[in-house]
């Protein structure tokens, strides 16, 4: 009787082990839409590069993602959410430092992402650090239309997914929205969600400089995975550059792997876009947007996470400023500080604020629009967060 007990301890003690392997979101994209933009640049001095084709027909994409946790093996997730045909990846892989792994869906090379869907991937043994680069590449054998929201990525004629891709780097949608890395235990996984100012435009372009990498650097030590699912152009409340904060919450926050907070940086556009003949048919007050941080507040805790509130960054000198929205501003700012409706606040604008005029970003803080902070601008932002929030 001892016996089968003590086995019965032992096998009890195997499963418990095993289950403790968790899937952690380490890496994330948030596709919005499909594109509407031909290829070309609309803007030549756009330091993010040229735009690269809507549709693609026989080649390889290859964009480069940082994890932001370490473990022995990794999954992607591919995103066929906004398509209206079936997509279909003739072959996939995975790369760290040479050495190449495929992978495999449903333990098939080959496959075909149903329209509105997504696919996960079958593990790959991969043993990755915590700021590790890793190439993903994707070869697309038919006629594929991409996403609207673009990455930075390089493309190669056929199947190039084994080999050297030595192009420049041109923004095309991608197609592999999220990264994951095998855990031996849960720990935290924050998700970012925002606008351009979340995603990094105004950093440097693939150094890993927006403030969610900035603030991965910060809580590495601490062992806090962050997933930016920022979308520019984004708003909180109506669509127009991807959907709104309100209708992209469940897709790029709540399914993110071991989600345990979220960071909430939207409402700058809802408030500034107005301004604009296409949108004044749209103007937001504070109260609308309160109301729509408070439905994101409300879904976040049905699910058991923390959400933390950001005050929006001083706007003054971009090109939607308004005294109205100045306005606007402030009242969410003030109630972001004292409504104490969030689990927690990230003061963004006490951060960048110039101290001698409070409603314009610092100098040396702006990357030239007075909308996108400079790289430095966003160091601050990430030093703002405090990582007391993640214990």
């Amino acid at each position: 009787m001892r016996l089968a007990l003590a086995c019965l301890a032992a096998c009890l003690s195997l499963v418990s082990g095993a289950s403790a392997q968790v899937w952690s979101g380490a890496w994330g994209w948030a596709p919005a839409g499909m594109s509407e933009t031909p290829a070309g640049n609309p803007r030549s001095d756009d330091p993010r590069g040229r735009l690269g084709p809507a549709v693609v027909s026989n080649v390889t994409l290859r964009q480069t993602v940082r994890v932001t946790a370490d473990g022995p093996r990794v999954r992607i997730r591919i995103s066929n959410e906004h398509g209206a045909a079936p997509l279909v990846i003739g072959a996939a892989r995975i790369a760290l430092n040479g050495a190449v792994r495929s992978i495999t869906f449903n333990g098939k090379d080959r496959v075909a992402v149903p329209a509105g869907a997504p696919l996960i991937s079958d593990a790959v043994d991969l043993q990755v650090q915590a700021m590790d680069q890793l190439t993903v590449s994707l070869f697309l054998p038919q006629e594929t239309a991409l996403p609207g929201h673009r990455l930075r990525q390089r493309l190669a004629d056929g199947d190039q997914t084994a080999g050297a891709i030595s192009t420049p780097a041109v923004r095309l949608g991608a197609l592999a929205t999220s990264v994951d890395v095998e855990r031996p235990k849960a720990r935290p996984v924050l998700a970012a969600i925002g606008d351009s100012i979340t995603e990094g435009t105004g950093s440097t372009p693939d150094a890993w400089l927006a403030w969610p990498d900035q603030l991965a650097d910060r809580l590495k030590t601490r062992g806090v995975a962050v997933v930016n699912v920022g979308i520019g152009g984004n708003r909180l409340l109506n669509n127009v550059s991807g959907p709104s904060g309100l209708s992209r919450f469940d897709r790029d926050v709540l399914a993110v792997s071991g989600v345990t907070h979220v960071i909430v940086l939207e409402g700058i556009n809802d408030i500034g876009r107005p301004t604009r003949p296409e949108f004044a048919h749209q103007p937001v007050t504070a109260d609308d947007l309160i109301g729509g941080y408070r439905q994101l507040i409300a879904r976040a805790h049905a699910r058991g996470l923390k959400i933390i509130g950001a005050t929006l960054p001083p706007y003054e000198g971009a090109n939607y400023f308004s005294e109205a929205g100045e306005a606007t501003r402030q009242a969410v700012n003030t109630w972001m500080r004292t409504s104490k409706a969030f689990d927690g606040y990230a003061d963004f604008d006490a951060a960048t604020r110039d101290p001698a005029n409070p409603r314009r970003l610092r100098a040396e803080f702006h990357s030239g629009d007075w909308l996108h902070p400079s790289d430095a601008g966003y160091a601050a932002m990430a030093n703002a967060v405090d990582p007391k929030l993640f214990d």
